[in-house]
């Protein structure tokens, strides 16, 4: 086996291990439902990974808050669940993203791209 097939071979052997992490990744951010209640209880609000708001609770106390109050739980509960929702994704990929490896890679990319706007 000479030079170009070892090295064909460990970029195979790379790229898989990024599929199987990558994979890995998909569905621990699948399962995230973080759900946060109002001040007061009145109502709740789940949202997912991507801060999506896939439920809503709200009692008959919630209902007798008007319109102004009311909005502002709702608000206060849908970023309060998003921001949950941030820190889990963070955890989650926190040690595939700080990996000396994908640090090189997103440098490299970054480097070609150049600059973001």
């Amino acid at each position: 086996m000479d030079y170009l097939d070892r090295w064909n071979e460990e970029q195979r052997r790379v790229a898989q291990d990024w599929r199987c992490k990558n994979h890995q990744i998909q569905l621990a951010l699948a399962q995230i439902a973080a759900r946060a209640s109002s001040r007061h209880g009145e109502l709740s609000a789940t949202v997912d990974a991507h801060g999506k708001v896939t439920d809503l609770r709200i009692t008959p106390q919630a209902l007798r808050l008007g319109e102004i109050q009311l909005r502002k739980a709702l608000l206060e509960a849908i970023q309060r669940a998003q921001s949950e929702a941030q820190q889990q994704v963070e955890a989650i990929t926190r040690p595939y993203t700080e990996e000396p490896a994908t640090i090189t890679a997103m440098t490299f990319i970054r480097n070609i791209l150049g600059p973001s706007t």
